[in-house]
């Protein structure tokens, strides 16, 4: 009996020990969530338009009220370091300036010309195998400088999950998930307001890789911006190209765009959709990252 126990005993000894090697032997091999810490400097232009909308009143009035349409356009700088922590884990550190032109004031009063610069920066934490996937949280601080004087400080808060797909005939595949919150208040505006306004996002895309340095991304997002005296729905589709251009500058080129409906809400009237749509184009250039976009994607950014 004796010799029975002891015999098991130990089987149960060689397998647990065998598990655990195993595991130790897994986790050794596995490739850690960034290869090497890098830099990346993204710069961007985008363009959008909304068009214009007539808003009539719930009231026995039946008033009305004429929206404008809105052009916008921005000019934004990224610097984004990449960094290992641990094994699974990394961090990037990120900072960022835009300056745009459109004609929504930040006081939400009357609506003209009115250009912002913004400027700000944050952090993030990731768990990610490179094999496998990632999620990312983290958060910033940015501040808006606009005409009249007018500044409006944003805390915002984001996360991110991307699955990643080996080629299994069609190439590899990137799915993409993200959540972003933001809210603002805006201060020293004209006549001493003071409003508070949320911003939030939801988006999903698949991007294909055609071949190692070329990504087509299709995908689709829904906003809500809430201000004092309005709010917005925004449901967009949009497409992406990303192409690593060949050589030994580690330079990316971007193009892309958006079209949906924004619904536009006000106090007293009626809800209205109006056509929006946009364009972006930009290049982003690497530092200490991989030899192609889709080993820098997964690897190094």
């Amino acid at each position: 009996m004796c010799g029975c126990a002891w015999a098991l005993a130990m089987l149960i000894v060689c397998a647990a020990t065998g598990t655990l090697a195993a595991e130790a032997s897994s986790a050794s091999s596995r490739k850690p969530a960034v290869a090497a810490p890098n830099l990346r400097l993204g710069v961007a232009y985008n363009y959008f338009h909304i068009d214009s909308s007539e808003l009539t009143g719930t009231g026995d009035a039946q008033t009305t009220e004429r929206i404008p349409n809105l052009d916008g356009n921005a000019g934004r700088v990224d610097l984004i370091g990449t960094f290992p922590i641990f094994g699974p884990v990394g961090g990037r550190l990120l900072g960022r300036i835009r300056y745009g032109n459109t004609q929504r004031n930040l006081d939400g009063g009357g609506r003209g010309n009115n250009e912002v610069a913004r400027y700000g920066g944050g952090a993030e934490l990731f768990v990610r195998d490179p094999e496998i996937g990632s999620f990312s949280v983290g958060g910033g601080f940015d501040r808006d400088d606009g005409q009249g004087s007018i500044i409006g400080d944003q805390w915002n808060g984001a996360g991110r999950a991307s699955i990643f797909f080996p080629d299994l005939g069609q190439g590899p595949v990137d799915w993409v998930f993200s959540f972003r919150f933001a809210h603002q208040q805006v201060s020293e505006a004209p006549g001493n307001v003071d409003i508070d306004s949320d911003h939030y996002a939801v988006s999903g895309s698949a991007g294909w890789y055609l071949t190692d340095n070329f990504q087509f991304v299709l995908g689709g997002r829904w906003e809500r911006s809430e201000e004092e005296f309005s709010t917005e729905d925004d449901r967009e589709g949009f497409a992406n190209l990303r192409w690593r251009l060949p050589g030994q500058i580690p330079i990316e080129l971007n193009l892309g765009g958006f079209a949906g409906i924004s619904e536009y809400k006000q106090p007293g009237f009626r809800s209205d959709n109006r056509l929006a749509y946009g364009v972006n184009t930009g290049f982003v250039l690497r530092f200490g990252s991989g030899t192609t976009l889709l080993e820098s994607v997964r690897q190094f950014d």
